[in-house]
């Protein structure tokens, strides 16, 4: 199953928002078999940038793991993305049709 997962990070402590070459940056790093299907930056998201991931994997929960790992090999690899911070990863909640 592919899941959306979202990437929050904390702001940067001097209110720097993430490159526009972001995501495909982080693409680049990632080794395959990590199930990634798709990543955008969602850089004007207030008060923080968010990354959309677009997963495969298992389960909810797994995927929400996966995207936590992506973002801390990204950060590894990419020594200038540890100048922000993790907030949470998190399959978003769609609000129920009536």
């Amino acid at each position: 199953m592919v899941y959306l997962v979202h990437i929050h990070l904390l702001p940067h402590p001097s209110g720097t928002g993430l490159p526009g070459g972001t995501a495909a940056a982080i693409a680049e790093v990632l080794p395959d078999g990590m199930g990634i299907r798709h990543i955008s930056l969602h850089a004007s998201e207030q008060p923080a940038p968010v990354l959309g991931v677009y997963l495969e994997s298992r389960t909810l929960v797994h995927a929400e793991s996966s995207a936590r790992t992506l973002w801390e090999t990204a950060a590894d690899a990419l020594p200038w993305l540890r100048e922000w911070s993790l907030l949470r990863a998190e399959v978003p909640l769609m609000p129920a049709a009536y």
